[in-house]
């Protein structure tokens, strides 16, 4: 009987031995799995590169001055950098996948996800991990390490959701909607023109030390009268202009169409680095109605601008109002 209750006792020993080595085991693969999410270091971050499963792929890429480029090509909205960093500080384990979902959570991540891959000084790797779609519960994110076989349920301590939508693989939805950035001081010339009233039209130049000149009128051959304070606060509005979005529904054929009819203004402004012209053009609106019900051609609340003669985009009337002030409003 002893015999007995001896073995007994050793089986249960063992049996709670052999848990805690697992318990500990399995927390210890899980912290691991945890460790290699979080990207610590984002000022370390030189390069994210992100791809989904039909291959469309950005680039973004830090530059000395440390503003952010998009494939190379353009710049990238300071906003969406700031906020993907943040997010890829803070992503944290918030369970694992249970063995009951491990199967559906892992041809849901094949099916539709993001990979992103971080990188270092000379291009070296840092983090690489896959982006799923969210939990049952929109709680979380379903994630994976590249290489691992095993997802887990990724979130941000005190936000409530999903993150997926933050490693978005659109170019477009990336690049910098700045269409102005001047400070008042690197602003040497600015010309707006109005192709319906002509006799709004003015030049302005900075000759420095002081010496502001000011044209207006239908040739802008008449010197203008101003109050510096005046065109002070007009000038400020040009340090921080964007346009709203791009126009992705129309055929190029319509853009053609818009290129062609006749203008709202151009507004021409020349920095020290550069010059960029804008012009701005009413946009068709079908079907449309005012407040008051009354049957309209144009939309009132947006219009078209086409930046240096290359893309048309969607701007507000409620931005570029501040910039289309007529000569006289300087007075």
């Amino acid at each position: 009987m002893k015999r007995l209750i001896t073995g007994a006792v050793i089986l249960v020993i063992l049996g709670l031995v052999a848990f805690y080595m697992s318990t500990n085991q399995n927390g210890s693969t899980i912290r691991s799995e945890l460790s290699n999410f979080a990207v610590e270091d984002t000022a370390a971050v030189m390069r994210i590169v992100m791809k989904d499963q039909s291959g469309r792929t950005v680039d973004l890429k830090r530059q000395p001055d440390q503003s952010w480029t998009v494939n190379e090509a353009y710049q990238a909205r300071p906003d969406g950098i700031k906020i993907l960093l943040s997010t890829m500080k803070k992503l944290a384990v918030k369970s694992p996948v249970s063995e009951n979902n491990m199967n559906s959570i892992l041809k849901g991540i094949i099916a539709s996800h993001v990979l992103v891959d971080v990188y270092g000084e000379a291009n070296e790797p840092i983090k690489s991990f896959y982006v799923g779609g969210a939990n049952q519960l929109h709680t979380g994110t379903n994630m994976m390490m590249k290489g691992s076989t095993r997802p887990f349920v990724i979130h941000l301590e005190g936000f409530h959701g999903f993150i997926t939508p933050r490693f978005f693989t659109n170019e477009l939805e990336w690049r910098s909607r700045e269409v102005f950035g001047a400070k008042i001081e690197e602003i040497a010339s600015l010309e707006v023109t109005f192709t319906e009233h002509p006799e709004k039209n003015f030049h302005f130049e900075n000759h420095g030390e002081g010496n502001l000149v000011m044209l207006g009128g239908e040739k802008m051959d008449q010197p203008a009268r101003f109050d510096t304070l005046e065109l002070n606060a007009y000038l400020a509005n040009y340090k921080m202009i964007h346009y709203e979005s791009y126009e992705e529904t129309k055929s190029k054929a319509f853009l053609d169409s818009i290129k062609l009819s006749e203008p709202l203004f151009t507004i021409t402004l020349e920095t020290d680095y550069e010059t960029k012209s804008v012009i701005g053009f009413r946009k068709p609106l079908k079907d449309g109605y005012d407040l008051e019900g009354n049957p309209i051609n144009y939309d009132q609340d947006r219009l078209y601008i086409w930046v240096d003669s290359n893309q048309i985009f969607i701007g507000q009337y409620a931005i570029f109002d501040k910039l289309t002030k007529a000569v006289y409003f300087f007075r």
